[in-house]
């Protein structure tokens, strides 16, 4: 294709999400890429190349190929996909070669927090990968100043004390090698870094303000200090978070959470879509279903229906989801299939969906997970399946189920004060 042909090609390009494909001659597969508008992006690598390595790809385009999807999400985990199937030249040289930083805490008594590129130490514990190396830079950086943990390579041992590092005196360093603080209390500053950033700074925060309000009823007002300046300091934090970026939980969530919760729960893909159902009613008035849509770990709200249950008039929880069911799979569309359903319940609401989506000859994965107790039970599985509770896989199913249930209620709710009203 000629370079007339091309920039005409470009001009037809659409505005929409999707991936890009630059090819060479032969065909070849140069680069691919993700955009939140494809025209504008493809266009830009024509008008203003960066770096000589992005002349050089601009040119030995020959064709380019476009495909356009509904969402950011959809696109991240397609560009993931081709990349790593087809290995691109120009995707491993734009990256100059450098895998993605993980913060490693380390597996000591005293722990360290750093940024490295590999997870070597397997006893150590790492958060990531994180694709904005910045951010990540000022995070630590803003951690630090709040939450003075050694940065030091030094063995440390408590009651030994030994020559103290230049971030003590600057106060950058809580002193664990002079004896200044116990393993007790380094650990629950090492567990509030953990909290922050597994995305559960929330619940920490919670259990922190419980032990404040513990601690000012028995006339601790020290501790109660302490603790309300941890508060404080977390709550700063939340706005430099990396998960307040959605691309960055997306990221996240497709490398590390959804291929492991894949094996947990013997799929033979990884969960990329996840569906979500809940019923809600009382007394089986003014029934309502939902359908919540997770793509890569994130909700996909243009997926999310509504459904107001017809059929059924009694209280049957199990005819409800049936119906649900039925209906997503004949009335909507079906060019896009989930790779895994999830439903707010347990081993009955389970049983029943099996059996409906059979009589539909969908063979589609499904679960259930129940409150309170929190067991998974698994249409692949004859056993239930508990994961711990500080498992960011079972985070994740209890954010769709929560957000399935919230949707089918709020329905409802809306319902029944259509009703007052007339």
């Amino acid at each position: 294709m000629n370079r007339d042909k091309l920039t005409i090609k470009i001009q037809t390009i659409p505005d929409s999400p999707g991936v890009y494909v630059f090819k060479d001659k032969k065909q070849r597969i140069l680069y691919v890429g993700k955009a939140k508008n494809l025209h504008s992006r493809v266009r830009s690598y024509f008008s203003t190349p960066y770096d000589y390595k992005k002349l050089s790809l601009v040119d030995e385009i020959a064709d380019i190929e476009v495909i356009p999807v509904a969402s950011e999400g959809e696109a991240l985990l397609l560009e993931s996909s081709l990349i790593k199937k087809h290995q691109p030249q120009y995707n491993v040289d734009l990256k100059d070669d450098k895998s993605y930083p993980w913060v490693k805490i380390t597996s000591e008594n005293f722990p360290s927090v750093l940024i490295v590129r590999e997870q070597k130490n397997t006893k150590d514990q790492y958060f990531g990968p994180f694709t904005d190396v910045k951010t990540l830079k000022h995070v630590l950086r803003f951690i630090r100043k709040f939450y003075p943990v050694r940065t030091c390579r030094k063995k440390v041992a408590f009651g030994k004390s030994t020559r103290p590092c230049v971030a003590f005196h600057t106060k950058r360093c809580c002193g664990p090698c002079r004896g200044n603080i116990s393993e007790i209390e380094y650990k629950k500053i090492i567990d509030g870094i953990k909290a922050f950033f597994s995305g559960r700074y929330r619940n920490y925060c919670g259990q922190l303000k419980k032990q404040r309000d513990i601690a000012i009823k028995s006339w601790d007002f020290e501790e109660a200090k302490i603790l309300n300046e941890r508060i404080q300091m977390l709550e700063k934090m939340e706005k430099h978070l990396p998960w307040r970026n959605e691309d960055e939980l997306l990221f996240y969530r497709t490398v590390n959470i959804l291929p492991s919760l894949g094996v947990t729960l013997g799929l033979k893909k990884i969960p990329a879509t996840i569906e979500g159902y809940d019923i809600s009613h009382i007394s089986g008035d003014y029934a309502t279903g939902s359908r919540v849509v997770f793509k890569g770990g994130v909700p996909f709200k243009d997926g999310y229906r509504k459904f107001r249950i017809k059929t059924v008039k009694n209280i049957d929880d199990y005819s409800m989801l049936r119906e649900v069911l039925r209906r997503r799979f004949t009335d909507f569309e079906m060019n896009e299939k989930p790779d895994l359903i999830l439903i707010d319940g347990g081993k009955g609401q389970l049983h029943e969906v099996m059996k409906e989506l059979e009589s539909l000859h969908i063979n589609i994965p499904a679960i259930a997970l129940a409150k309170e107790e929190e067991i998974i039970y698994s249409c692949l599985n004859p056993k239930p399946i508990i994961l711990p509770k500080d498992s960011e896989e079972l985070h994740l199913l209890q954010n769709i189920r929560d957000e399935a249930h919230r949707f089918a209620k709020s329905y409802h709710l809306k319902l029944r004060s259509i009703r007052k009203i007339k």
